[in-house]
């Protein structure tokens, strides 16, 4: 497929195109105007999202993954997230003769970290006003030196504790770092992750793929980040994470807040060139242009019987042409608003002498609120969504085929319908982003 963006004199022109086409069998060229924005990722930033999501579920109170001996004689700094139901678990501990260092959720409001380094055993208590076992990620952050020792959970108080001016100062552990249940206490049920430990993050994932009653990764981020996913965006689940899918909005990024739509004013338009995936773009490059010269016997086989088209738009102006599918043959397709601001899709396939209209009239999409619409077609049944409404299946007349095909495409529009029928020359002021699927 080839891009062409034009315009008449004097008109302006916004468009930021990045959203991809996914075109079986058929490639993309946005030649001689390309509007994308390339974004390179550097391996520190990916390691620190890597980090930053390394997550293990503890699905039993006897589960619990082991690390060699932390060796925090006279620093620790320990900072991690949870998430639990549990009222009460022990996130951590590490032992050694009679000195130990600890953290642990005490009561379903209460943080302990716990520690001797042989001068008796300190607690450290925060307590939240409302219950942590609420599903909802929190994070801790417990800290020790030879002065004092601190602990802080969220963004409340943090508990500071002076080190006595004499006695021992040294934490000398020795058995292995016990991340959840261990010594016959109850564990921790739940999800930790980005685990750092004196600056080093543990790989928590790792450890949790070869032990039984932990899995690596932590379900529900959607529930505690799902609201960064703006614009009508999906929350998706990842096992280290979440993602936004913006496929359905005008909008693009991974929180779905950069806008790739485009802006037509009259007279302004924008054509798609479907060509095979054999055809070399230096020897269709001459077609790419509306005002070069096709030959009329250069039919590419761009054949299809069925596709998936979906776009989000919005527009004052009725009636308009918001999207139109040409072809060699005389097949086509329209999504047009009448004059009424109702939308209508027209098809028509297979030689037949009058197109096939659905008309939806239950809602006015002329209002200049963003519409989104989804069309599949399949043989000659067709199922049109729009917005959020229930989806509705049509049938396509019968034709002497027995599955209708949309011949020889030849090119998509956006707004102004250039060099087809005349009836369809008609404007559009609209914002756009879509994707068309040839499956």
């Amino acid at each position: 497929m080839h891009l062409t963006c034009c315009r008449q004199p004097d008109a302006r022109l916004f468009v930021s195109l990045s959203k991809a086409f996914s075109l079986h069998g058929f490639r993309l060229s946005k030649e001689p105007c390309q509007f994308k924005n390339l974004v390179h990722l550097s391996s520190e930033f990916l390691m620190k999202q890597h980090n930053y999501w390394n997550a293990a579920s503890f699905t039993t109170s006897t589960s619990y993954l082991h690390f060699s001996t932390f060796q925090g004689e006279t620093s620790a700094d320990i900072s991690f997230y949870f998430k639990t139901s549990a009222p009460d678990g022990v996130f951590l501990e590490n032992l050694g003769n009679s000195d130990f260092i600890k953290l642990e959720l005490k009561f379903a409001t209460d943080v302990s970290f716990s520690f001797d380094v042989g001068n008796g055993p300190v607690e450290i208590i925060v307590r939240s006003p409302s219950p942590l076992n609420d599903d909802q990620w929190h994070r801790v952050i417990a800290e020790r030196n030879i002065k004092q020792a601190s602990l802080q959970v969220d963004q409340l108080p943090k508990e500071i504790r002076k080190a006595p001016t004499e006695g021992h100062t040294r934490l000398e552990l020795y058995s292995q770092l016990y991340v959840g249940a261990a010594g016959g206490q109850k564990g921790f049920l739940g999800c930790i992750r980005s685990l750092r430990m004196n600056g080093l993050t543990l790989d928590l994932e790792e450890r949790a793929k070869v032990t039984p009653g932990v899995k690596p990764g932590c379900s529900g981020h959607c529930t505690s980040f799902g609201m960064f996913c703006k614009n009508g965006g999906k929350c998706v689940e990842k096992y280290n994470g979440y993602s936004c899918d913006c496929s359905k909005t005008a909008y693009d990024g991974p929180f779905c807040i950069k806008d790739v739509g485009a802006f037509f004013e009259e007279g302004m338009w924008l054509r798609y060139n479907f060509s095979s995936a054999g055809t070399n773009v230096k020897d269709s490059g001459s077609r790419t242009l509306l005002s070069s010269k096709e030959p009329e016997n250069a039919v590419f086989d761009v054949s299809v019987n069925k596709e998936e088209l979906s776009f989000s738009f919005s527009t004052t102006r009725a009636p308009c042409v918001l999207l139109y599918i040409s072809s060699y043959s005389q097949d086509y397709m329209a999504v047009l608003v009448n004059p009424s601001g109702n939308l209508q899709i027209r098809y028509n396939l297979g030689g037949s002498k009058e197109p096939f209209n659905i008309n939806v009239d239950h809602r006015n999409v002329s209002n200049g609120q963003p519409h989104s619409v989804n069309i599949t077609r399949k043989g000659k049944e067709i199922v049109l969504q729009l917005d959020h409404y229930p989806p509705t299946s049509y049938s396509l007349p019968a034709t002497s085929g027995s599955s209708p095909t949309f011949s020889s495409l030849k090119s998509l529009f956006l707004g102004k319908v250039i060099g087809e029928n005349a009836s369809q020359k008609v404007f559009v002021v609209a914002v756009l982003v879509y994707s068309y699927e040839l499956l």
